[in-house]
């Protein structure tokens, strides 16, 4: 936003009020804009050392509420890294789609239409870039199914759940399938997959994606997780995938207004929701099968907490590491996998890996 001009912002904000307002309060926009264009670098900033909660809320443009859990939570220099990261616009990341194609194929067909383009340092099957010419989704490319759009962390997950051809996997909050195919792609689209959601909207895209992408092993099923039991699936399974419902703090800075929607509370009370289905999750894995956790927020409340929470519940269940060293020592944070936006270049995340013990 630093880069559009003061008068731009001013008219595009005026013409956003015309339509959506009164005529009369069009000018009143006009007025008040123009004169805070003129006087804006006059305004004193927060004294960084009296109230550095105040400073990283008004100069990084967050709320007071999440500047100071984050410099609690983080300390001032890491927090003034991470808001540098969100606020900076991300390159878009797709994964290929690797029953059609592969990566290199995949970005010496992309290449000649967008800018920047790069393989993702830790994912095998990622390509980052910036400004396509046209919608990805209008590409043909993404028409043929060659490609998935998914950030590099993202992408990570499936290989913390390691399927594996010719097991069944439970993938619950499936939402529209972006992990739902990266799982079928790793089975090589053998053995099966069972999607749910609460949502039947949500699962209508997931089937129509799998179209796309020539996956055939998935079923749907429209499933509220904390009311169900593995007698509706009519089976266990070798590995679960829980994607939970979250904040979705991880991912700001391709969500930047939900930073205003959100609140302390809504942490907490995801974070029951979350240790609820955790719990509800563990019921539907087999005898020496994993269970995947993850969420999209650097949160220790939607993380460690419920992991820690779980554990002491569920005696039966350890944390399985193997698939974390296969990533690297720069994801793993005491036996969990991390990510935040600021040093590896790509959402943050955390996931870990749990395996029920006989």
């Amino acid at each position: 936003m630093e880069k559009i001009p003061v008068s731009a912002a001013v008219n595009t904000s005026v013409d956003i009020a015309k339509k959506i307002s009164e005529k009369n309060s069009a000018g009143f926009v006009n007025a008040v804009l123009r004169k805070a264009g003129a006087l804006y670098q006059k305004v004193s900033l927060p004294d960084i050392k009296k109230n550095p909660f105040l400073f990283i809320s008004i100069t990084k443009s967050i709320p007071l509420w999440l500047s100071k859990k984050w410099i609690k939570q983080f300390g001032f220099k890491k927090t003034f890294q991470l808001c540098d990261s969100i606020n900076k616009i991300p390159k878009i990341t797709i994964k290929t789609n690797t029953l059609k194609t592969d990566r290199i194929t995949l970005a010496n067909l992309v290449k000649e239409n967008v800018k920047q383009i790069e393989f993702t340092k830790y994912s095998e099957h990622g390509i980052s870039f910036l400004s396509p010419e046209i919608p990805i989704h209008q590409t043909q490319e993404f028409l043929k199914g060659f490609f998935q759009i998914q950030d590099e962390a993202a992408q990570l997950i499936t290989s913390i759940l390691n399927p594996g051809k010719g097991e069944k996997i439970l993938d619950i909050c499936a939402g529209f399938g972006g992990k739902t195919g990266n799982i079928a792609q790793a089975m090589k689209n053998k053995g099966s997959i069972l999607a749910t959601d609460i949502n039947k909207d949500k699962l209508f895209y997931l089937k129509t994606e799998m179209k796309r992408l020539g996956i055939s092993i998935v079923s749907t099923k429209q499933l509220d997780i904390l009311k169900a039991n593995p007698k509706d699936c009519n089976m266990l399974f070798d590995k679960v995938l829980l994607d939970a419902p979250c904040t979705g703090l991880g991912v700001l800075k391709r969500n930047p207004d939900a930073r205003w929607t959100h609140s302390i509370n809504d942490i907490k009370r995801l974070s029951k929701i979350q240790k609820k289905m955790l719990l509800k999750a563990a019921d539907f894995v087999k005898i020496g099968g994993t269970l995947v956790y993850a969420v999209c927020s650097c949160e220790k409340e939607e993380n460690e907490e419920n992991i820690n929470f779980f554990l002491k519940k569920r005696k039966d269940f350890s944390i399985k590491e193997n698939n974390l060293k296969l990533l690297g020592s720069e994801f793993s944070i005491n036996q969990f996998f991390k990510t935040y936006p600021d040093n590896l270049l790509m959402d943050g995340f955390f996931a870990v890996c749990l395996k029920r013990k006989k």
